[in-house]
């Protein structure tokens, strides 16, 4: 079995036949990018996309895409939006330029749930579940959530602050020690600011805390000039980059790698105390995140003249 989901490795065998002839009045698989693209810019309707890591075995697959069958009856939704059903190997069309989705990161396999992605007729993307994952799929949750995809009102969890909060000695107790969570915290001194060492550094602290917006870990820097740190971080020079896990803030982790965006990410991703909702312990974006930020990127309106990918 390939290790990628889509690219240059061989298809699933049942590929070209993935969906059966008694569900083709209803249900529709992913067309190439040209043909979505068409579509969708004609169209503009509200639609389902219901795809699996793996189609190798329809039959475990069924359920899923009987559900999604009966919600496209014409008495149904079927009038109202359209329904795309489909193996990960396809899902390529959301990212031609860029085959990066691996079938083992997340531990997926046949029994997994399937991945459902909401758009509305304005290009907006919902996902079916939460910042961790898909949610279990039944009849009415489904029909609840293309419901508010046609209306407009798909409430969805919303992210933190991206921005990276000061901490220093006054409120370090309330910040650390108080807090629950995971922590991650990089020093760095003042008196470098306007060197490239302290530019690159603040840039790449502000993309990780984008990055890390849907997490539970809390992204903090520390100016080091004038103060004293605390010993247990043993920091000989600046910047340095430390985690403290939720159960062990007194027993810091230094980062082992060069202080770049993802290179920090990585850190926090192999050191938190839970997996994060969007990364595997790689560092590697999980597969329902990669899909939706692709699939933002595919269908937004507002990026028609500048492309679709990343």
């Amino acid at each position: 079995m390939s290790r990628y989901y889509c690219g240059y490795n061989p298809p699933p065998p049942n590929f070209k036949d993935f969906l059966p002839e008694k569900y083709k009045d209803r249900l529709q698989r992913l067309p190439n990018f040209g043909q979505m693209r068409k579509s969708w810019e004609t169209h503009k309707r509200p639609t389902l996309v219901m795809l699996h890591v793996f189609a190798d075995d329809f039959g475990a697959l069924e359920k899923w895409v009987e559900l999604a069958y009966r919600l496209a009856a014409p008495e149904a939704l079927g009038g109202k939006m359209d329904f795309y059903v489909d193996d990960m190997w396809q899902s390529y069309i959301f990212n031609e330029d860029d085959f990066s989705f691996f079938r083992d990161d997340d531990g997926y396999n046949v029994e997994s749930l399937p991945l459902v992605y909401g758009v509305g007729a304005a290009g907006e993307v919902f996902f079916f579940g939460d910042f961790a994952g898909p949610k279990l799929p039944d009849l009415e949750g489904l029909r609840d959530f293309c419901e508010q995809v046609i209306q407009g009102n798909v409430k969805q969890a919303t992210t933190k602050d991206p921005k990276v909060e000061v901490i220093n000695l006054a409120n370090w107790n309330e910040l650390v020690y108080a807090s629950e969570g995971d922590i991650a915290i990089c020093f760095y001194d003042s008196r470098q600011n306007g060197s490239e060492v302290n530019e690159s550094l603040m840039i790449n602290l502000d993309r990780l805390g984008d990055r890390l917006k849907q997490e539970s870990v809390r992204l903090y820097k520390m100016d080091t000039h004038g103060v004293s740190v605390p010993k247990k971080f043993n920091v000989e020079s600046t910047p340095a980059f430390f985690v403290l896990r939720e159960t062990q803030k007194h027993t810091p982790v230094r980062c082992k790698y060069e202080l770049g965006t993802w290179t920090m990410l990585r850190f926090v991703a192999e050191n938190s105390s839970e997996e994060l909702n969007y990364y595997n312990r790689r560092g590697h974006l999980r597969l329902h995140a990669n899909l939706l930020t692709h699939m933002r990127d595919f269908f937004d309106l507002s990026q028609n003249k500048r492309g679709f990918l990343m």
